[in-house]
């Protein structure tokens, strides 16, 4: 363990003990010249005032100015009393005296005041230490507890593994799966409504379709929470309808919308791809916490996942091809309303390559995607294929990761190997700039319905 900086610091004893051993040094340097030399204890007579200068120069170098400049003084009257002594004289040959007591002084002097320089300065560093070491205590603390609510964290995740992104291709996959006829919302609404209240934390909300006519109907509406009294002419309703967006607290005010004494948070359109509304969610109660732009963001991307999930469910229950134009065209509108930038990825396998290569392949990239990602099969003119992998919510520098891991699953493949160099990988980002129609190539045949999501 590295000691700190208290017990490194030296400890002075107490001021009696500092003044005795102060006397002591002072006066134990001339007792020992006396015994060397009777006649001259301070060795005077030799030219060098070693003997005297050594005490005041260890005393102030150990306690400091002030009992270095009084050693100094000490050894000066050492000095007149070794005078008066021998000579009968104080000032007894004061030319050559004179000068080593002024020496003596200083010595003691500059000893001592550059030991209490030293001492203030690692005085100065201790307090900082302990500042600093209190800073870090404090630290390690919350780092301990942020540790802990980590660990805590991870056991709740690891018990509960799906993601936002798993639960809608969960959702999706079952409403693929639905029997045609009947009224979706009414069979289905309250379950759209637990969903959305689950994932955005919502604790109060009703769900009221909409008509073709873009008309509410609030006899069929469900509640999540409790029913409340609401009036169905409500204006930030109607300014959702109007608008075909989202519509809150803040919002409303901003466009100078009557709010006075409503009831309503936010009203959250189910709106699709081709902009038809197929309900609104009106939020009565929400955490506080949880309203701010951020979350409401989330709820508008919601709202419409869920809308584009109930036109694709429509287009199931009437027995129709989904519409890969439009899959593309729903995150072109992200990327244009929200910034939410996705790939498109191209993957063009050559003529070269023979059917049981290109199955290969791409039933490996298939098995490798991710909850919402989608691919399908196109013929191209020279009678090539194209698989197309659209990645949502995906930036462009991960185009080149997906790019390497790809063709090293392709190359692990049995019969593949050095194949992979007739397999052309391209991506075109989706930014909300181009159209869908011009992500997608015009000339490409119906799909071949090998890849799935």
């Amino acid at each position: 363990m590295t000691p700190s900086i208290d017990e490194l610091q030296p400890t002075l004893p107490s001021r009696g003990l500092r003044l005795l051993e102060a006397c002591a040094i002072t006066l134990a340097f001339p007792v020992i010249g006396w015994l060397i030399n009777p006649d001259d204890p301070l060795l005077l007579g030799s030219g060098l005032t070693w003997l005297l200068a050594i005490a005041p120069l260890l005393v102030g170098m150990r306690y400091g100015f002030a009992l270095g400049f009084s050693s100094g003084l000490v050894s000066v009257m050492l000095m007149g009393f070794e005078g008066w002594w021998y000579h009968g004289d104080l000032l007894s040959d004061a030319s050559q005296r004179l000068p080593v007591a002024i020496a003596l002084i200083l010595v003691g002097m500059v000893a001592g005041e550059m030991a209490d320089t030293w001492r203030r300065r690692l005085q100065q560093m201790t307090v900082v230490h302990r500042a600093q070491s209190m800073r870090l205590e404090e630290f390690i603390r919350h780092y301990q507890l942020l540790r802990v609510s980590h660990d805590q964290l991870a056991e709740r995740l690891a018990a509960n593994p799906f993601t936002l992104r798993d639960a809608l291709k969960a959702l999706e996959a079952k409403y693929r799966a639905l029997t045609p006829g009947g009224d979706m919302l009414r069979q289905h609404g309250s379950e759209l409504l637990s969903f959305l209240a689950l994932h955005a934390r919502v604790q109060q909300a009703a769900l009221i379709p909409v008509s073709r006519q873009q008309q509410l109907q609030p006899q069929s509406a469900i509640w999540f929470g409790g029913e409340i009294a609401l009036s169905w002419h409500d204006p930030m309703l109607l300014a959702c309808l109007e608008q075909r967006r989202m519509i809150c607290l803040k919002s409303a005010m901003d466009q100078g919308i009557n709010i006075d004494a409503a009831p309503l948070l936010a009203v959250v359109p189910l709106i699709d791809i081709e902009q038809r509304i197929y309900a609104v969610v009106a939020i009565t109660a929400m955490p506080f916490i949880d309203f701010h732009r951020g979350h409401l963001h989330l709820l508008a991307v919601l709202g419409a996942q869920l809308g584009d999930l109930l036109q694709q469910a429509q287009h199931t229950l009437q027995g129709e091809s989904t519409d890969h134009r439009a899959l593309v065209a729903q995150w072109v509108r992200h990327a244009r309303d929200h910034q939410l930038t996705s790939l498109l990825i191209a993957i063009d396998f050559s003529a070269q390559l023979s059917d049981i290569q290109i199955t290969s392949a791409i039933d490996s990239i298939v098995s490798e995607q991710r909850g919402l990602d989608r691919s399908w099969v196109t013929q191209k003119s020279d009678h090539s294929q194209r698989l197309y992998v659209l990645l949502p919510l995906t930036k462009q520098g991960a185009f080149t990761i997906y790019a390497e891991r790809l063709k090293e699953t392709m190359a692990a493949q049995p019969g593949i190997g050095e194949a992979c160099q007739h397999i052309v990988i391209s991506c075109q980002v989706i930014d909300g700039r181009r159209s869908a129609k011009k992500l997608l190539l015009a000339k490409s045949r119906p799909e071949v319905s090998h890849a799935h999501a």
